[in-house]
C-alpha cells in the first residue's frame, strides 16, 4: 500500500512540474485581425502620430500573392483605421505610389525603395507579413517595420482554421 501511495505522489509531482502544452487559440479572420490592430494601435513602441501603410502580404512557401493577400491588406487596413484614424495610408494611395515608382510590393523590402515609398506615401511604418497554409490552419504573421531603419518594431501571429476560408482565397480552386 505504501508503494502505491508513494507512486501516486510521485506521479502527481511529475504532472504538476511537467510543462503544460496549451493549444494555440484559433480565431476567425475578423477576430484575429482585430486583435492584431489592437496590439499595433496600443503599442508603446509605435509613435501615436506615425502613419502606417499596410502592404506586402505574401504566402510564405511560394512567396507569391494569393487572393488572400489582398483580403488581409484590406481588412487589416480597415481594423487599423478604426484604432488609429487619420494615420493609416489608403490602399489606393499605396497602389498609386507603387505604380509611380514602378516597383512591386516585394521591392518595398529593399531599403532604397522602402524609403522612396515612405516619402511619397507619407508613411512612417510598413505593416506587412506573410502567411502559410498547413493541413488545418492558416497562420498569419504580421510585422510592423520602421521605414527609415528597416527594423521590426512589433510582430504578431494569428492562427485561423483553414476551413473558414473560401478555397479560391487560398489558391486552391
Amino acid at each position: 500500500m505504501k508503494k502505491r501511495g508513494l507512486l501516486f505522489i510521485c506521479l502527481l509531482l511529475l504532472l504538476s512540474f511537467a510543462p503544460t502544452a496549451q493549444a494555440a487559440k484559433h480565431f476567425t479572420l475578423d477576430e484575429g485581425l482585430t486583435e492584431a490592430a489592437e496590439k499595433i494601435g496600443g503599442s508603446a513602441r509605435i509613435a501615436p502620430q506615425a502613419n502606417l501603410a499596410v502592404v506586402g502580404f505574401v504566402e510564405s512557401t511560394r512567396r507569391t500573392r494569393l487572393p488572400l493577400s489582398s483580403v488581409l491588406e484590406d481588412d487589416l487596413t480597415s481594423f487599423l483605421t478604426e484604432k488609429r484614424p487619420g494615420h493609416v495610408v489608403a490602399k489606393n494611395n499605396i497602389d498609386t505610389v507603387l505604380r509611380e515608382l514602378r516597383i512591386t510590393r516585394d521591392d518595398l523590402f529593399d531599403s532604397r525603395h522602402r524609403k522612396q515609398f515612405g516619402k511619397l506615401a507619407s508613411a512612417d511604418l510598413l505593416v506587412s507579413g506573410n502567411y502559410w497554409i498547413n493541413r488545418r490552419d492558416v497562420v498569419i504573421n504580421i510585422t510592423v517595420i520602421d521605414i527609415e531603419s528597416g527594423l521590426a518594431l512589433l510582430s504578431h501571429r494569428v492562427k485561423i482554421r483553414k476551413s473558414q476560408f473560401a478555397k479560391y482565397l487560398l489558391g486552391m480552386d
